[in-house]
């Protein structure tokens, strides 16, 4: 019994010398390498960029199509714009397509031949007389349609949400490719300035 416990003891001494060696060798793994303070460059908090804007529901939607077949490197920033209030005059939405011909033939017979009819979604079978930025406009129209006897239509203001369309580090190539596309977008802009970087 005597000489087992100095074996035991030894043997404990030698397993716990071979943890704590395994232990720092993980230690030392998991370390992240010592960083080099004067060698981090701070970046400037906004860089060059294009801006292209702005768009709203359709057209930001075949603009995003249209620049996916562009194969730009980098990819592009989608940002809000200022909102957008429009002032719709309209009917509300008739029965049915046989009442919506009766008021089409109501107003033919007044002169007015400026409308469209809505065609699906919970504006169905309404008839709209425009859609206009100015409230005033708005208010103009429909003093003139109830002035001749046309009284069953109401403004609706709706606001738009638009996006502006961010572009980093476009080269040459890709601002001339930017460019001609923003020609097929009547009223977009394509300007070069400083964003906040990505």
């Amino acid at each position: 019994m005597k000489a087992i416990f100095p074996f035991l003891l030894l043997t404990n001494i030698l397993f716990a010398i071979a943890m704590y060696y395994q232990s720092n060798q993980q230690n030392r793994k998991s370390v992240s390498p010592v960083m080099n303070p004067e060698k981090i460059i701070l970046l400037p908090a906004e860089e060059s960029c294009i801006k292209w804007g702005t768009f709203s529901g359709q057209s930001l939607s075949l603009a995003e199509a249209a620049i996916s077949k562009l194969g730009l490197k980098r990819p592009y920033k989608k940002t809000s714009s200022t909102s957008l209030t429009k002032y719709r005059v309209h009917t509300p939405p008739f029965e049915n397509r046989e009442a919506v011909e009766r008021e089409i033939n109501k107003l033919r017979n007044m002169g007015i031949i400026s409308y469209r009819v809505r065609e699906q979604g919970p504006w169905l079978n309404a008839i709209f007389f425009g859609d206009l930025e100015d409230k005033t406009a708005a208010q103009n129209l429909l003093n003139k349609l109830n002035s001749k006897g046309i009284t069953n239509v109401a403004i609706h203001t709706r606001s738009i949400e638009q996006k502006k369309l961010l572009f980093f580090e476009a080269d040459t190539d890709n601002i001339a490719k930017l460019q001609n596309l923003a020609t097929q977008f009547t009223g977009s802009k394509l300007v070069h300035t400083t964003c906040e970087r990505l």
